[in-house]
């Protein structure tokens, strides 16, 4: 399949009313999760900002959330929930959502945090050479505003709206040039109309590279593919690729559950294949870019938010046993060697981690408590910060 004009889109869609009610119900429910989490601990930030100002509190005051590794360090503390995460070795980017300032820039070892400008509803990052690339649903129900939006690092510009009119952004991701992302598509349509896009990162008209995508997730990109996720009706889904600039559709790995989190090491692609429903083996999985046999690189206990890889080992989050809106301890960060060995638990007793980031030293990753963003050492037996 070549690249395709926005003007060859679907016909517009008949209206189901049943549809939507079903999505204002699923979006209602996470508005409230958030605002009662909000709700619930906004005494608790409160006090220990006055106690311990901006800066991370004695570890003799951390009481039953003192790291539970050596060399476990809180990079940044606040009530806003973290969406992506990104670092290039100085400084951690991530997205705050509902109520956060936005887009947002920490040191590495913590510090006074900046902002690299503001987003309505973040839902995921990419870091480039000198930008951030951010899908933005700007809003809970208005998809005019849905955005992605290319953030200068070091602040010498407004930031650049690459697309706008986005449906449903579901992940990002950067080449030299371009900025690439999935569209979810319509629930009007079961979300057969979902599609692959890419836009100058230096602005410029975007260009709609495979439409007709069902539930299209995850994205990466190497030097002349692009590659993405596509679910069938039963959730089952299959890795594709096709070439940078536009062209046929090649399968890189068929009979997967849901994938997400794609990303490319070397000659293999990695991803997330994993099923809710049974909330039981997740697992980091890969198969040579070309395409041929998938195999298991490692498998979670539970449950896998998210995944990244430097190259020598893959890092990935368990968010553990959740029950409702009630903070978790069964959080955990693991590493596992790509040429094989036993999983290493990096960090243990986290409150739901989710996104993950590496540098050359550190596994940064995300929480739901006070202390959204921490980074524990590569290697347990590392110094401490």
């Amino acid at each position: 399949m070549g690249r395709v004009n926005a003007s060859q889109r679907l016909p517009p869609a008949p209206v189901r009313l049943w549809r939507w009610a079903v999505l204002a119900v699923v979006v209602a429910a996470q508005v409230a999760f958030l605002f009662y989490r909000s709700k619930r601990e906004e005494e608790r930030f409160a006090e220990e900002k006055a106690k311990f100002g901006e800066t991370n509190p004695p570890a003799d005051h951390l009481g039953e959330r003192a790291p539970a590794h050596p060399g476990e360090f809180v990079v940044s503390r606040g009530k806003a929930h973290v969406v992506g995460l990104a670092t290039d070795g100085a400084r951690v980017y991530f997205g705050e959502s509902l109520g956060g300032l936005g887009i947002v820039a920490v040191p590495v070892t913590g510090g006074a945090e900046s902002t690299l400008g503001s987003a309505e509803l973040p839902i995921a990052v990419a870091l480039g050479k000198d930008v951030l690339v951010v899908a933005d649903m700007g809003g809970l129900t208005a998809a005019e505003g849905n955005t992605i939006t290319a953030f200068p690092l070091d602040g010498s510009g407004a930031p650049r709206v690459l697309a706008s009119k986005v449906v449903l952004p579901i992940a990002v991701a950067v080449s030299a040039t371009h900025a690439y992302w999935v569209d979810g598509g319509n629930v009007d349509r079961d979300n057969i109309d979902g599609f692959v896009a890419r836009a100058p990162l230096a602005g410029g008209a975007h260009t709609v590279l495979a439409a007709g995508e069902r539930q299209p997730s995850g994205i990466a990109v190497d030097a002349t593919h692009v590659y993405w996720a596509r679910h069938d009706k039963t959730g089952h889904g299959e890795v594709v690729r096709m070439p940078v600039d536009g062209g046929p559709i090649e399968v890189v790995s068929p009979g997967q559950d849901r994938v997400k989190r794609i990303t490319i090491v070397g000659s293999d692609v990695y991803w997330i294949s994993w099923n809710d429903l049974s909330g039981t083996r997740a697992a980091v999985r890969k198969a040579p870019v070309r395409g041929g046999p998938a195999l298991d690189v490692a498998v979670a206990e539970t449950r896998m938010c998210s995944m990244v890889l430097d190259g020598e080992a893959v890092y990935w989050s368990e968010p553990g046993e959740v029950i409702g809106t009630e903070p978790s301890t069964s959080g955990r960060i693991l590493k596992k060697a790509l040429h094989g060995g036993e999983p290493v638990v990096l960090a243990s007793g986290q409150d739901r981690p989710c996104h993950v980031a590496v540098d050359a030293t550190h596994v940064y990753f995300s929480t739901q408590s006070l202390e959204r963003v921490k980074r524990t050492p590569k290697t347990p037996a590392s110094a401490s910060p």
